[in-house]
């Protein structure tokens, strides 16, 4: 599965480019600004199951409810029994990105989360918003006119695949029986073909 590294770079793109991810654009800038503005309090959070390297309660909220909709995976998003647990996943992955890339990250989920009172004029969070709500809002960023949005509908999408598929638990559905590095001989098994005397070759007539 994906390391830390092979996410970041398809998240932010070339390692040269990467801390200029939100900077490099009229939209970028904007959405940061508003993002300075956001509340960055954790109120009204659940508290996570266990503890956490990077993301705080909110992200964590958010991640998990994200994954939910863009996986179509209601009820087995979570830390029961059964379920897994996407925010505990990602967090383990981001946990290793440099500060300026974390920092955009914590932008990115702050302003989808608290975006429905600017995009959607909805006076609820993402997160306190019903599925068929969360889902409107998903394709409002999904194709958004304005390239950022569709750029951070994008790299959100992929950070919870990334944080969904490395659990083994959710690689049977889909077929896939687990990495055969060190677990299955792979070696090639060639056999030569036996010689065979050269007159015995149909040959063509001119």
């Amino acid at each position: 599965m994906q390391g830390s590294d092979d996410v970041l770079d398809a998240l932010f793109g070339e390692r040269i480019d990467r801390r200029r991810f939100l900077k490099r654009s009229a939209g970028g800038i904007a959405l940061l600004g508003f993002g300075s503005l956001l509340p960055a309090g954790c109120t009204r959070y659940p508290k996570p199951p266990t503890h956490l390297r990077f993301l705080d309660p909110r992200e964590y909220a958010i991640i998990n409810t994200l994954a939910e909709r863009l996986l179509d995976a209601a009820g087995a998003i979570g830390a029961e029994n059964g379920q897994i647990d996407v925010g505990v996943s990602v967090d383990a992955v981001v946990a290793d990105w440099d500060t300026d890339a974390q920092g955009q990250l914590r932008t990115m989920l702050r302003v989808f989360e608290h975006g429905t009172y600017l995009f959607d004029l909805r006076r609820k969070r993402f997160t306190r918003l019903t599925a068929a709500e969360q889902d409107q809002y998903l394709a409002g960023w999904m194709n958004s006119t304005l390239g950022v949005r569709r750029v951070v509908f994008r790299a959100l999408k992929l950070l919870v695949a990334a944080g969904f598929y490395r659990e083994p638990r959710a690689w049977t559905p889909i077929g896939y029986d687990g990495p055969w590095l060190g677990r299955i001989d792979a070696a090639a098994r060639l056999s030569a073909e036996p010689t065979v005397p050269l007159s015995s070759l149909p040959m063509g007539r001119t």
